[in-house]
């Protein structure tokens, strides 16, 4: 077996390591199974309830697509970033309410399961790109270089970790899970075409399948585009001493060419919504305000937040409040950092063994071939950082800024880790032990997440149990006539408990409308102590 060829063999994710991979995985989504359960309980929050009450009338895939693919530009309830334009991620909350109602436990049951396919894709680039950087005498000892239980610590750590959590729990985001899903796709596509092609193996299904998920991406989520113009960068560095120049800038062109079908599709779009919306024009004010001492105080804020945080998940203080999670800025205000307790030992030799690790690293990535691919996830995480530093941060300078928008360590942490990665596995064999010992120290760290978790779940479950409640009622009553010819239902309000009011309207008719607009209903219902219970014939209904 030629060397290249046994170097691909051990590395291969469907090599002999499948079986430990799988058990590995299996028990990891046990812990997350566990840990997310109490999100099952979550009913809709915050711009979810925006988007119900202003898609209210629309009761199929297509109504709904037709009336909210530029929701940016469409909403009427809180309307904001009209500048953007995401179809597809639309798209998919247009196909969550038309295929899943007000089964909201599904819808979060369906984040959780976009999280856990983000953490094997995550895992299958982790060996993909240690396949690339890791020096040649550790291909043969792959076994015992302490690169497999990174990888895995590594894993675990994204998965378990409490700064990334509200990504995964409020349905309203579900599009951003999406978009990673296509990106972490088109990312492992990109490492498989560099791997075959060096092995001189020319196949091409890796680069349509990269093209077209990076398509996908950009109509997604605008980040998309940046990473579409530096993925066609690497693929043609790459492919040039193979294919020549000519065909290479053609790969070049193509990935460029999503850029520019986006920009050309936006602009139409805002031509077709012209009248629809205020524009925000904020650009202007964007540059204005990037050379200031603020940009500089918001970068320090962001990484903090975003890239160190989350190794002190025993610091991390959450509540909830404007129906979302809030993680207090803990690290950057170094108020609990004076006292050293156990816990926070780990989170500091963590934190230390992974960045003197990613240095010594380092210099190995930037003197490979692969240095520009391993590039790939810094240039995601700083454009994304600038993204919510110039157009979030410097824009809306309020405290709670990143505490109110927690997602966002989800992208940037995800970022963090694959850069990171890549320097952690290029090191040699005198690194055999600091890799098990930051191994080690992430999953202490993930285990630590996962118990922060499981809390601030319980604690969103108990705080909204009213919402769900009423909205779990009224569903098992659906669920039990809507086969029904000519089913339709009205609420006796008066005689039920308490029904939450989101945007004027009480929840259950944002939720529940399409039964509940006939004239003359079949049934009558009141919520009491959590059930729907019929009551006298039909009448007037009191809403």
């Amino acid at each position: 077996m030629s060397q290249e060829r046994f170097a691909e063999w051990v590395c291969s994710t469907f090599g002999p390591k499948a079986f430990r991979d799988l058990a590995f995985l299996a028990v990891l989504f046990a812990f997350v199974t566990v840990a997310y359960g109490p999100s099952l309980k979550h009913p809709p929050r915050a711009d979810q309830w925006c988007y119900l009450a202003d898609t209210v009338n629309d009761h199929t895939f297509r109504d709904t697509l037709r009336h909210t693919y530029s929701y940016n530009r469409t909403r009427l309830v809180a309307p904001g970033d009209t500048d953007l334009f995401r179809p597809v991620l639309f798209a998919l909350l247009a196909a969550e309410k038309a295929a899943l109602g007000g089964h909201f436990d599904y819808v979060q049951a369906l984040g959780v399961g976009f999280h856990g396919a983000i953490c094997v894709l995550l895992l299958v680039i982790l060996r993909q790109t240690a396949g690339l950087v890791r020096p040649l005498e550790l291909k043969k000892e792959v076994g015992t270089s302490g690169s497999d239980w990174l990888m895995y610590g590594t894993v675990a750590f994204f998965a378990l970790n409490p700064c990334v959590q509200e990504l995964v729990i409020w349905g309203h985001l579900h599009g951003y899970l999406l978009f990673l899903l296509f990106l972490l796709g088109s990312i492992s596509c990109v490492l498989r075409y560099t791997a075959r092609g060096r092995a001189g193996r020319d196949v091409q299904w890796p680069l349509y399948g990269a093209w077209v998920l990076t398509a996908l991406a950009a109509f997604t989520y605008e980040l998309g585009q940046v990473y579409a113009v530096f993925a066609g960068l690497v693929l043609a560095a790459e492919a040039a001493p193979r294919v020549g120049r000519p065909q290479a800038f053609g790969t070049f062109a193509a990935f460029a060419a999503i850029l520019v079908g986006y920009q050309l599709a936006n602009h139409i779009d805002q031509n077709v919504h012209q009248g629809q919306y205020q524009p925000e024009n904020l650009h202007a004010a964007i540059v204005k305000e990037a050379a200031t001492p603020a940009t500089l105080t918001h970068s320090a804020r962001y990484g903090v937040f975003t890239a160190v945080q989350p190794f002190f998940p025993s610091l991390v203080q959450t509540f909830y409040g404007g129906q979302r999670l809030q993680v207090l800025e803990t690290v950057w205000t170094g108020s609990r950092l004076r006292v050293v307790t156990p816990t926070l030992a780990v989170s500091y030799a963590t934190l230390l063994a992974g960045a003197a690790l990613g240095a010594a690293g380092l210099w190995r990535v930037a003197q490979s071939r692969a240095r520009l691919i391993c590039a790939l996830p810094a240039v995601l995480y700083a454009t994304y950082a600038a993204m919510n530093v110039l157009g979030r941060m410097n824009m809306r300078p309020h405290a709670w800024i990143l505490s109110g928008n927690s997602y966002y360590t989800y992208f940037a942490l995800l970022f963090v880790l694959l850069a990171a990665s890549a320097a952690w596995h290029a090191t040699g064999a005198w690194a055999v032990n600091v890799r098990k010992g930051l191994a080690a120290g992430l999953v202490a760290l993930a285990a630590l997440g996962a118990e922060q978790v499981w809390q601030a779940n319980t604690m969103v479950a108990r705080e909204e149990r009213e919402w769900t409640r009423a909205l779990r009622a009224v569903q098992k009553f659906v669920d039990a006539h809507e086969d029904e010819p000519g089913f339709s239902f009205e609420i006796d309000y008066p005689s039920s408990d308490p029904v939450p009011v989101a945007h004027g309207e009480r929840i259950t008719r944002l939720v529940f409308a399409e039964w509940m607009s006939a004239p003359q209903p079949r049934y009558r219902i009141a919520i009491r102590e959590g059930k729907a219970l019929p009551q006298p014939a039909p009448t007037q209904a009191t809403r």
